[in-house]
């Protein structure tokens, strides 16, 4: 078995035995990845992480550094909802309306934000009980995708598991609860040890024509956006738990005495009523470490701009995001950014479009849907960026005529459809023209004939 960064390659036509499935689950590449997920889960929901090497001493500044970029990516690509174009030719509405039905676009974002944070997430797609088509994000700590070992890497099966539990919930060691998914069956069963046990009777066949399961991946690495930098994270939370360590201990700093004895009455005077009752000739002051608070300060913005840097996610609060920024600076400003989010488009695009053949696939058998080439469709993203609409539609002005309507006005921020907007504004303008040269008419209504009354006295 031959395995290739995150994913898991095998022979051409090895079919998923009790053997290969165990080997699967216990090898020590699945075991160490499953721990890297874990670690990742924790950056990104700011847990205290002690790392003995490093530091021994209890982060209690931990920063959601993880989390802001992983948000940031997510909302920058997928902050409007994606959309579908096709050739006037075919139709793509019996698709449109199921994925409108189970408002594919939240599935889309919880895809994109295991691909962000783990660098790649899974979907399923399944048929529910009423027969519709329906996805499902699942947990990549319980998927393996297995592919091919030829140029192509085609899937050839899919394992969902979770480990077995008895009736008091306990996990039951060496036990997994299978779903094993291939081009063509759905079966369920369970692995103990090198055994798999369950009916073959209750196998499904399914007409998706391939494996009902696409993996999302975040870039051609499978590394999520916030994995490079983590030993910066670590430098991130250490100094700003120093700078609050040096805060707590100034406060409770040692009392020093010289010049005289203090027995325990005037100690305790000191702790509690804070007056000191000195003996003659004696002074108190308090020892404390001379730190630099302004090199502290240099170091933390240096890291933090660092972290920004290399994850190629922009600090949207720092000064230089001002408001009076115009479209070009900012666009300067976002280059990497927006690099970034291209390479992470064109990911997600492909997976968009294998989730898109699975169910013209189902549809076609079920609904006589005519089957569409994926190369027909475009996955249009739109960027969640705040617009200068004014700076636009001087641009809208300056190329009309050049460019057709529908592509300009898609430009505009508050337009969600662009071509229902273009034939309303046509219908306004066309109402318009035989007012002005006709007068005015009586009970005017898109589906009623013209009603015409003449407005000049005779």
């Amino acid at each position: 078995m031959t395995i290739n960064k995150r994913t898991y390659i095998l022979p051409k036509n090895t079919q998923p035995t009790a053997k290969i499935i165990a080997d699967l689950l216990g090898s020590i590449k699945r075991i160490q990845e499953v721990k890297k997920y874990h670690l990742l889960e924790q950056y990104y929901n700011a847990e205290a992480i002690i790392k003995d090497d490093v530091h021994k001493e209890p982060l209690i500044a931990v920063t959601a550094y993880a989390r802001y970029i992983v948000e940031l990516n997510c909302g920058y690509l997928l902050g409007d909802p994606v959309t579908y174009n096709v050739s006037e030719q075919y139709n793509i509405e019996p698709i449109q309306e199921v994925y409108d039905a189970q408002k594919i676009q939240n599935i889309d974002i919880k895809l994109e934000n295991d691909a962000s944070k783990f660098g790649h997430g899974f979907e399923r797609i399944y048929i529910n009980e009423a027969g519709e088509c329906r996805s499902v994000s699942l947990d990549p700590r319980n998927v393996i995708l297995v592919r091919d070992n030829t140029v192509e890497h085609r899937k050839m099966f899919a394992l969902i598991y979770v480990e077995a539990v008895n009736e008091k919930g306990e996990i039951v060691e060496g036990e997994y609860d299978l779903t094993i998914l291939t081009r063509d069956k759905i079966m369920e069963r369970k692995l103990k040890g090198e055994v798999l046990m369950g009916e073959t009777s209750g196998d499904m066949s399914h007409v998706f024509g391939d494996v009902p399961v696409v993996e999302y991946i975040n870039d051609d690495d499978l590394i999520g956006d916030f994995e490079s930098v983590l030993p910066l994270i670590d430098s991130y939370n250490i100094l700003q738990t120093a700078r609050v360590n040096d805060r707590l201990k100034t406060a409770n700093a040692l009392l020093l005495v010289s010049g005289g004895n203090l027995d325990k009455e005037q100690v305790d005077a000191i702790m509690e009523g804070r007056i000191a009752d000195l003996p003659e000739g004696a002074k108190a002051e308090y020892i404390t470490k001379t730190t630099n608070e302004q090199e502290s300060e240099t170091l933390r913005i240096s890291i933090a701009d660092d972290i920004h840097k290399i994850s190629m996610t922009p600090d949207v609060s720092d000064k230089n995001f001002a408001g009076s920024a115009s479209g070009v600076s900012l666009q300067y400003k976002l280059f990497t950014f927006e690099k970034h989010a291209k390479d992470k488009e064109r990911c997600f695009e492909a997976a968009l479009m294998e989730r898109f053949s699975l169910y013209n696939a189902y549809l076609n058998r079920t609904a006589n849907m005519e089957i569409i080439p994926t190369a027909k469709v475009d996955a249009v993203f739109q960027r969640a960026l705040p617009q200068n609409d004014v700076e636009v539609a001087n641009m809208i002005n300056s190329l009309a005529g050049l460019v057709d309507k529908e592509t300009l006005v898609a430009q505009l921020s508050f337009v969600s459809d662009a071509k229902e907007t273009v034939a309303q504004a046509e219908k306004e303008e066309d109402r318009s023209l035989k007012l002005g040269t006709y007068g005015t008419f009586d009970g005017l209504t898109e589906d009623e004939p013209l009603a015409y009354t003449d407005s000049v006295e005779d």
